[in-house]
């Protein structure tokens, strides 16, 4: 089942880190989203109420910018080609990477430094979306999904059942208690692991599937899951929400 997501993250070294720190007001959308072409490195960039000029030594003296030239544009867009860093720390190449695609990007309006990127990706499947969670977790980015949709398929028949395992439900309780979830986390898969009683990759599946039913449970309308679960877990019916991971 197909699923779009809307997320919000950021890093020291993200993309124009340094030009959105400087200008808290500075809108930035990628108008050409390159990660279906990650190895380029080349973007696109239109930057919303500010002036070329006030722009430019913001983008020279970023440490994640490699090269930025100036496109000429109708309607006055602000344009801007900009080579990245080889440093400079991207989340879409890894949503590629896992079959899904950057839909839109634009930078996020917070007041917390670094400031980051918004952005909606579609993936295939439910597993994409965790996959690039952990990634950015490992990769020290600030993660937050704002929003989950699942594409649906017609006719799908309703089931009314608890959305985890009893042996789920546990991993996941004794993950929390343990500050397993936090940022940065305050146990590690193995301690989590001797805490169960169970092996590492036991858990890891048990987590993974467990979030997988969960996420279904919040955020989307009513939907059955695949058949030949491991566990033999079922699926609940679900509606959209927001959450934070």
């Amino acid at each position: 089942m197909s699923l779009i997501t809307e997320v919000r993250f950021a890093h020291e070294d993200g993309v124009l880190a340094d030009t959105l720190t400087a200008l808290p007001d500075l809108s930035v959308d990628i108008v050409r989203e390159a990660s279906t072409a990650p190895d380029k490195g080349v973007y696109f960039f239109r930057f919303d109420h500010a002036h070329p000029e006030e722009v430019r030594p913001l983008l020279e003296s970023d440490h994640t910018v490699s090269v930025a030239e100036r496109v000429p544009a109708v309607d006055d867009q602000h344009l801007w080609k900009i080579a990245l860093t080889s440093e400079t720390k991207l989340l879409a190449p890894a949503v590629t990477v896992r079959g899904g695609v950057v839909l839109d990007a634009r930078s996020a309006l917070t007041n917390t430094e670094p400031r980051g990127w918004r952005e909606r990706w579609f993936f295939p499947d439910d597993d994409g979306i965790h996959e690039i969670w952990n990634h950015a977790r490992a990769a020290d980015f600030e993660f937050e999904v704002l929003d989950l949709s699942r594409q649906l398929q017609p006719d799908v028949p309703h089931v009314e059942v608890n959305p985890v395992t009893d042996e789920q439900h546990r991993a996941l309780l004794t993950a929390y208690e343990l500050g397993y979830f936090e940022e940065p986390r305050k146990t590690s898969l193995e301690e989590l692991a001797a805490a169960l009683d169970l092996s590492p990759s036991a858990v890891n599946g048990r987590l993974r599937r467990g979030l997988k039913s969960l996420i279904g449970a919040a955020f989307t309308v009513d939907v059955e899951d695949e058949v030949g679960r491991t566990d033999g877990e079922p699926h609940a019916r679900t509606e959209s929400s927001h959450s934070r991971w």
